[in-house]
């Protein structure tokens, strides 16, 4: 660890060295040129990942449609995953529909479109993995600030840096915010300091502060990963079982990142799981009503459909109702959450113009 620091120092040492030798026009170009690399390196994956790749489908299927394979068993986490654009006689085109970017600079969202005379209809889970981490981990604190309805992580802030939340700058909430998610996907003080652009110490005592605010969470992590090491494998709230045979080695990366795994499972595919089950009821509601609405895909923590514009408020209805309410899994499967589940819904013509609806 100590020549890893040694490294690190005299890397910037050098980097230092070169920026001072540098004219401030020189540098003001520079950071110009990089700016300017980034977003054309992003524009190629755009173009390449979802404006080529929906032509090939487009094109293979000879009509202005394609088509969604969904995954139960795609992911290691258990995220039930849309795995491409897929041909209409089942050939995946190899684009993953769930990672389909927000850009508001360049919607690529909005060339997907509802019929004519249809609305499309995208609703989300707020802060669904945290709400999940706060049930299974029983952490009190982050709870109530759920069932109270606060900004999580404005709530957090004030804690953590000890000021009311009116003063909470947007640093300190994009600060909350990082740690929060962090903890979910196992990172500590070192990632922290390298996202925020922070000191090593300040992320350290902001994680130990943490730690303070939301006992609860780092209890459950140390279960967790006593009962990995343990067992050699982690189970859900929906009885989901993931093996992790790596938390057995004897090499001490290895088996930090078993056990990493191992807790953001517990996480993520337990939240993948409330969603699925949101889809099955809003579905056989939408059946046994008679209405013609069409489940699209899911990306990230919501749910796409179309629906005719007279049915619109019946099926936002539906939706929110089942999103919310869970009824469909605490009736086929008797799992209750203790935190309180909200979705924003949106409506538009077409994937990427949605507006809230109320």
């Amino acid at each position: 660890m100590a020549s890893k620091w040694k490294h690190r120092d005299e890397s910037k040492k050098i980097s230092d060295s070169v920026v001072k030798s540098k004219t401030t026009e020189e540098l003001i170009q520079a950071r110009d040129f990089i700016e300017t690399l980034l977003k054309l390196r992003k524009l190629e994956k755009l173009y390449k990942t979802y404006i080529m790749g929906t032509t090939k489908a487009i094109t293979y299927n000879e009509q202005n449609k394609v088509y969604v394979s969904f995954n139960l068993d795609g992911t290691a986490t258990g995220r039930l995953s849309c795995t491409g654009y897929s041909g209409n006689k089942g050939n995946s085109m190899g684009i993953s529909f769930h990672t389909l970017p927000r850009d508001k600079e360049h919607n690529i969202r909005d060339i997907f479109v509802a019929p004519e005379g249809w609305d499309f209809i995208t609703s989300d889970y707020n802060a669904m993995e945290l709400r999940i981490l706060a049930h299974i981990a029983d952490e009190r604190g982050m709870k109530r600030a759920f069932i109270e309805g606060k900004d999580l992580h404005t709530h957090t802030a004030s804690l953590v840096f000890g000021k009311p939340e009116e003063k909470i700058t947007t640093e300190e909430r994009q600060i909350a915010k990082t740690v929060s998610f962090l903890i979910v996907y196992g990172g500590g003080a070192f990632n922290l300091s390298e996202t925020m652009n922070i000191p090593l110490k300040k992320s350290e005592d902001i994680i130990s502060q943490y730690a303070t605010v939301y006992p609860g969470v780092f209890k459950y992590m140390r279960q967790t990963t006593a009962a990995i090491e343990e067992d050699g494998y982690i189970t859900t709230i929906f009885g989901r079982r993931r093996n992790l045979p790596d938390t057995q080695s004897s090499v001490p990366k290895i088996r930090n990142r078993a056990n990493r795994q191992g807790l953001n499972f517990t996480v993520q595919s337990a939240a993948s799981d409330v969603l699925v089950c949101a889809v099955l009821g809003i579905v056989d509601t939408i059946k046994n009503r008679g209405l013609k609405a069409i489940f699209q895909a899911t990306v990230h923590d919501s749910l796409e459909f179309i629906c005719p514009k007279e049915e619109t408020p019946e099926v936002c209805s539906i939706i929110e109702d089942e999103m919310v309410n869970c009824n469909y899994m605490k009736a086929s499967l008797g799992i209750n959450l203790d935190v309180p589940l909200t979705v924003d819904i949106e409506v538009g013509s077409s994937f990427g113009n949605g507006v809230p609806y109320e």
